[in-house]
């Protein structure tokens, strides 16, 4: 292996350094804040709160072993061992967090239940078949004879029919939601657009490459990062206020206890 492409500069170093000490930071941070927040909805959108918390706890473990997985392959060498680094720390977030991230989307607008039960029994073995597709991709594996890339491409399949649940399917529920939860579901969906846009793009960028490549390895875990606490953390705390805006609609005394002038 060529020293030069298995070592990280020290400005690359820390770069990945603090990003993945921000992603834990946020996590962890977030998660105590839902926590403890919970009760400040009404109980039949708590739920919705715990699983966004819980998200974002999930996350704060996977955080912790990336963080200290990356010290153990990088720092103190003169010659790195990226090999040693585990892609799989991230793909086993994803494949808990990205199913529960629908699930609270869904369970926050308080849906009929055979409605919810509809969506979700579509979301959620979407979401699971996405990431268990996109792993040999990432981690450049040759499974079954099937190349990286074509795993890559599997993967787009499911990502674009939870796109069309999300637009077309859960939009048509959306129409007995008030103006102020609407705007923030569609905020929700842009988001998801925005942030789980990046993992294809990082993905494309990277292939055709072997071996390792520091600037595409910081690139990715910069823009996994940053994704990672655009999607749990902000997400969970727009979930938190759509149960507070919907929780002040349905009980003029919680409005009035919780948004008093």
């Amino acid at each position: 292996m060529n020293t030069l492409s298995a070592t990280l500069s020290n400005g690359q170093f820390n770069l990945v350094y603090n990003i993945l000490s921000l992603g834990l930071a946020s996590m962890l941070f977030t998660s105590i804040f839902l926590f403890v927040g919970r009760d400040r909805v009404l109980p039949r959108y708590r739920m919705a709160v715990m699983v966004s918390g819980t998200v974002t706890a999930i996350a704060t473990y996977h955080y912790f072993r990336m963080f200290d997985n990356f010290n153990h392959a990088f720092a103190g060498m003169t010659e790195n061992n990226p090999d040693a680094y585990n892609v799989g720390y991230r793909y086993v977030d994803w494949l808990l967090t990205v199913p529960l991230l629908l699930v609270e989307l869904v369970a926050v607008l308080a849906l009929a239940r055979a409605a919810q039960s509809s969506i979700l029994n579509r979301l959620v073995p979407a979401a699971a078949a996405m990431i268990v597709l996109g792993y040999p991709g990432d981690a450049k594996l040759d499974i079954m004879g099937i190349a990286p890339s074509v795993w890559g491409l599997l993967s787009t399949i499911p990502f674009l029919y939870i796109l069309y649940v999300l637009f077309i399917e859960l939009g048509k529920s959306l129409t007995k939601q008030s103006e102020a939860v609407q705007r923030k579901v569609k905020l929700l969906r842009l988001l998801l657009i925005a942030t789980w846009g990046v993992y294809p793009i990082t993905f494309i960028l990277a292939m055709g490459s072997t071996g390792f490549n520091a600037d595409q390895f910081v690139a990715r875990e910069v823009g996994y990062s940053i994704a990672d606490v655009l999607a749990k953390c902000l997400f969970g705390l727009v979930i938190f206020s759509i149960a507070r805006i919907k929780s002040a609609e349905e009980s003029a005394d919680f409005a009035k206890t919780e948004f008093k002038d």
